[in-house]
């Protein structure tokens, strides 16, 4: 894998890691597809 794949993995995983962490500790499962939107914006800016 090239360098940016990796680099795009890690962030996926850490996006990941920090949904599940805010939904499971504060229970906002409302309010935490937010995370999404933002993700799915970097990555549309970023490609």
């Amino acid at each position: 894998m090239d360098k940016k794949k990796t680099i795009n993995w890690i962030i996926a995983i850490i996006v990941v890691i920090v949904y599940l962490s805010v939904s499971f500790i504060f229970d906002i499962w409302a309010y935490s597809w937010l995370i999404w939107v933002v993700y799915a914006i970097y990555r549309f800016i970023t490609k």
